[in-house]
């Protein structure tokens, strides 16, 4: 990836990319499932971590060669993903917290 400084132009696009690729993420897995709050996702989607990994995985991949739909594609499937893999720590982490805490003399 370049270390060139972006236009105004051009962080005004790039904010609009990651905007549309949290958005579409976001709808398309509360569409899948229907239980998960669209709002809270928008909302996790946003985080400025997710935001600044979102935007460096959109840039790479244009950096790459890939177009801007592409780009969105690579980078949106990835926050996803991020977003999949720390739900399912949490869960993995809520389970073995509850193991430990259990009374070992009524398990």
């Amino acid at each position: 990836m370049t270390n060139a400084a972006l236009t105004l132009a051009q962080v005004e696009q790039l904010g609009d990319a990651v905007g549309r690729i949290a958005a579409y993420a976001a709808r398309t897995l509360h569409e899948e499932f229907p239980h998960l709050d669209l709002e809270r996702l928008v909302e996790t989607f946003m985080r400025p971590t997710a935001v600044e990994a979102t935007g460096l995985l959109y840039l790479a991949a244009i950096d790459k060669g890939a177009t801007p739909g592409e780009a969105a594609g690579k980078a949106g499937t990835a926050l996803i993903h991020a977003w999949a893999d720390a739900r399912l720590a949490a869960k993995a982490a809520s389970r073995a917290a509850g193991e430990a805490t259990e009374d070992p003399r009524t398990a």
